[in-house]
């Protein structure tokens, strides 16, 4: 039995396809960052990184189905010993998730018959890749003049987006200046000024993200959710200094750590 013919029987392309493209992506820095001794080893800096996003579907309390959290934690659980790593609480959620979609029907009669050995599959100690994988194509779904929310630990934060770098490449976003509890509606949003960062010289400045990774619309991971399409009205960078440069190169990933420093979060 191989990833590909479990992660097959899960009948969810788009998720695993999502969530390969994350793993991917953060295995592929992990490993140049090991290679320069920056970090303290590669998992660590994946998991936080990969929970933070997908915790937007394991923690929903609504919107999201039951069978949905069960694939998404033992799609997780997969493509994690893919990439040659293990975390024994998400094994251990993969493996009764497997015995919970079986229960309620969810899956195929094969699936079913072969819960044994995926299960065994999943408990075998994952080989280490030898060479960093290839991260995914830069392509997006989302538009020029969308207005997005995305969440970040239970909290929710707005962004326009200006424009593509490209024709479908990376989305150019800018924040709005608040927090919110829940996905704010566009109402919320008007009369807002942007957020501007904070650099080392203590000066507030415009600040663009052009966001790679940024593809599906909807969000697999239900962490990205668009509030409105084709709004015209920006917010306010008036009272922002000057920009450093026209945009910074980020990614899901990258774009966490930006927003915990823009809103002044205490990282755990």
């Amino acid at each position: 039995m191989t990833h590909k013919q479990i992660l097959d029987k899960l009948a969810a392309k788009y998720l695993v396809l999502s969530i390969d493209e994350d793993l991917a992506t953060l295995t592929f820095y992990a490993m140049c960052y090991d290679k320069h001794h920056s970090i303290d080893n590669q998992l660590s800096y994946i998991l936080p990184k990969i929970l933070l996003r997908w915790n937007c579907v394991l923690n929903a309390d609504k919107n999201i189905s039951a069978n949905y959290k069960q694939k998404t934690i033992l799609a997780l659980a997969i493509l994690l010993h893919k990439y040659g790593f293990a975390d024994k609480q998400i094994t251990e959620k993969a493996l009764t998730a497997i015995d919970d979609l079986n229960n309620a029907v969810a899956l195929s009669d094969d699936f079913f018959r072969k819960a044994d050995e995926i299960k065994a599959f999943i408990n075998t100690t994952p080989v280490p890749l030898k060479k960093k994988p290839t991260t995914p194509e830069n392509i997006t779904f989302y538009r020029e003049q969308d207005v997005v929310a995305i969440q970040l630990d239970g909290k929710f934060y707005a962004a326009y987006i200006h424009k593509l770098t490209g024709p479908n490449e990376s989305p150019i976003i800018e924040f709005y200046d608040g927090t919110f509890d829940k996905v704010p509606a566009l109402e919320e949003l008007d009369g807002l000024n942007a957020r501007g960062q904070v650099y080392n010289d203590g000066v507030a400045r415009v600040s663009l993200y052009s966001i790679s990774g940024m593809k599906y619309l909807p969000d697999l991971a239900n962490q990205i959710q668009l509030i409105s399409a084709c709004v015209e009205k920006k917010p306010s960078n008036n009272h922002l200094a000057k920009s450093v440069g026209l945009y910074a190169m980020s990614d899901l990933f990258e774009i966490q750590d930006t927003i915990i420093k823009m809103f002044n979060l205490v990282k755990e």
